[in-house]
């Protein structure tokens, strides 16, 4: 039986997840399954071969069928797009390419009548060198309020410990300026000159940039490379308690804008890759609400190469007691690189675990990561796809998917930079895979039609039609979760496990206990877990509904390879009063 015959459980689960009083004890992130795509390779309205506001905002409802709660947007400000617009110029208008601020203003309003919340990329670091502010300062005379609005020296040997980021790009954090007469500092691309944030007036221009952005109505913002803000000497320059104060000025700035606009609070998620212990003070109580756990990714990928676990288990012990709750953004894939860096994210073990675990890997090795995406990076098999985000979907925290990901998109080796991994959404077997109707000279992007991936087969129309399909099983996934309180908000207690392939864990809340196995291993695993708290309450599979045995400490499970499975533990009263047609017709797929 499953979760649409199992009426009580549906209802019930439902009641919970939708309470006032949960709502009131929680802001709208916890726990939120984040969306991020690249406007630009999203979806084309008008024809011109690139994708635009007007194209995502036709494609919100597919957005909200397949379960998200939030919309992610690379950045979208005016741009040379040297990379990828992460090099702006004007941080209060939109690339002419994608629209401009009306069609941002209907998209965040059609976002929100769809109960989708819009996150904005905001680069904080530094700017585009054809950014006016960078070109007053060049022509500017040393030490004047233009010039310092960015970080000068007479000679490149400042900041000798902080590491080069771009490493195949770059040689050097400093680039000559015939103008000034100086060097300027760049963590990034030369192209991208770093603000100077020792400087006050540095500051206000950037808290005002959000003010500009909340007013708006944008409902989170992505700060990037977040730890880069201020250098000294004898340091990484990375996370320096100079940035962490910034920072706090930062929400405190934002919850007073939000106040005085009389709305929610909007969501500071930190871009900062770095290790958990040097990450967790951007999630301290009065300063941002969360950041991106790439350690854990890099461990789940490490997991999945060779098919044990104890590492990933020892990570989550050690990060449970470091940081409790849900605060954690998690991703798989994103627009960059899978970042695994030099030893200091993770262990080298842990590196190169990823490094020989993955033979599609090779070749595709770009400054500190592999810049493929997900679906090649597993050689094309959906059961590893499944099984990571099976862990993705149910660990406390925020899960991030990319624009794809839940078709087994493929990826275009050979594109400049890191393109590889940003090319055309497939919406339908139409040419262009229905991105765009124009010529394919104008494109952003070549579409995918290497086999295995063309974008004729892998698509939302052709998958959406097959039960079975890969989207359809993170549709039915994301309901079933969303129909689980426990695990948006429960707590987390890891397992014990007798197979070295099978990490699992409870979710719970006072309402509800979910069970999790998955095993990450290529070959079948028999695995005994303690559920002796539990002992003899009924156990059931969620997405099935099938009836396992009564819960006791020597309880037994089978997985073949690359499977999982969630389990309700105990019994959930239902509520009639609160009912769906929409929802109860969604989950009658059987998954």
């Amino acid at each position: 039986m499953g979760l649409f015959q199992k009426q009580t459980l549906v209802e019930g689960a439902r009641s919970m997840a939708r309470t006032p009083a949960a709502e009131s004890a929680s802001p709208w992130w916890e726990g939120a399954v984040i969306y991020e795509l690249i406007p630009r390779c999203f979806a084309d309205g008008n024809g011109d071969g690139i994708g635009d506001l007007d194209g995502l905002r036709q494609r919100l409802d597919y957005l909200q069928w397949l379960g998200v709660d939030a919309v992610w947007m690379t950045p979208i400000c005016d741009s040379p797009l040297r990379d990828g617009g992460y090099d702006i110029t004007d941080y209060k208008a939109v690339h002419p390419d994608l629209g401009d601020l009306q069609a941002l203003d209907a998209l965040i309003a059609h976002a929100h009548g769809l109960g989708l919340k819009v996150l904005f990329d905001l680069v904080l670091n530094h700017t585009s060198d054809m950014h006016l502010w960078f070109q007053r300062a060049r022509w500017a005379e040393r030490d004047s309020p233009e010039r310092n609005f960015y970080v000068w020296r007479d000679d490149d040997s400042s900041y000798s410990d902080a590491p080069v980021l771009f490493r195949h790009f770059e040689q050097s954090n400093w680039h000559w300026d015939p103008v000034a007469g100086q060097y300027y500092l760049h963590r990034f691309l030369r192209h991208q000159p770093d603000l100077n944030y020792d400087n006050p007036q540095v500051q206000e221009a950037m808290l005002d940039v959000l003010d500009f952005w909340i007013d708006r109505g944008i409902d989170g913002f992505r700060l990037d490379a977040i730890p880069f803000l201020f250098e000294r000497e004898g340091t990484r320059c990375e996370g320096l308690p100079e940035t962490h104060g910034f920072l706090r000025r930062l929400r405190s700035r934002a919850a007073e804008r939000c106040k005085q606009l009389g709305r929610e609070e909007v969501l500071l998620l930190a871009e900062a890759i770095q290790p958990v212990q040097e990450a967790m003070p951007y999630i301290a109580d009065d300063e941002l609400h969360s950041a991106f756990n790439f350690a854990l990714t890099a461990h789940l990928f490490a997991a999945v190469a060779h098919g044990e676990v104890s590492a990933l288990h020892d990570f989550l012990t050690q990060f449970r007691e470091l940081s409790p709750g849900c605060r954690w953004a998690l991703p798989l894939r994103n627009h960059d690189e899978l970042w695994l860096g030099d030893g200091y994210l993770v262990p080298e073990e842990i590196v190169n675990r990823v490094r020989e675990g993955f033979p599609n890997a090779q070749g595709h090795w770009l400054n500190w990561g592999i810049n493929r995406r997900l679906s090649p990076l597993l050689n094309g098999d959906p059961r590893p796809n499944k099984a990571l985000h099976a862990l993705l979907y149910s660990l406390p925290g925020m899960p991030c998917i990319y624009y794809g990901d839940e078709l087994g998109m493929g990826d275009y080796p050979g594109l400049r930079d890191r393109d590889a991994n940003r090319t055309p959404m497939a919406w339908t077997a139409e040419r262009n895979g229905g991105f765009s109707k124009a010529p394919d000279p104008l494109l952003v992007l070549p579409p995918i039609t290497r086999p295995g991936y063309n974008c004729q087969m892998v698509n939302v129309a052709v998958q959406k039609s097959l039960n079975g399909s890969l989207l359809n099983w993170h549709r039915h996934t994301l309901l079933s979760r969303r129909l689980l309180p426990a695990l948006r908000h429960g707590d987390f207690q890891l397992l014990e496990t007798s197979h070295p392939g099978v990490i699992s864990y409870i979710r719970q809340t006072e309402e509800m206990t979910v069970l999790v196995a998955v095993n990450l291993s290529s070959t079948p695993a028999s695995t005994r877990l303690d559920l002796g708290p539990w002992q003899g309450q009924h156990v059931r599979e969620v997405l099935g509904g099938c009836p396992f045995p009564a819960a006791s400490d020597h309880w037994f499970v089978y997985l073949s390879a690359y499977d999982y499975c969630w389990w309700l533990i105990g019994d959930v009263e239902p509520d009639s009063s609160s009912s769906s047609d929409a929802m109860n017709e969604s989950l009658a797929v059987s998954c």
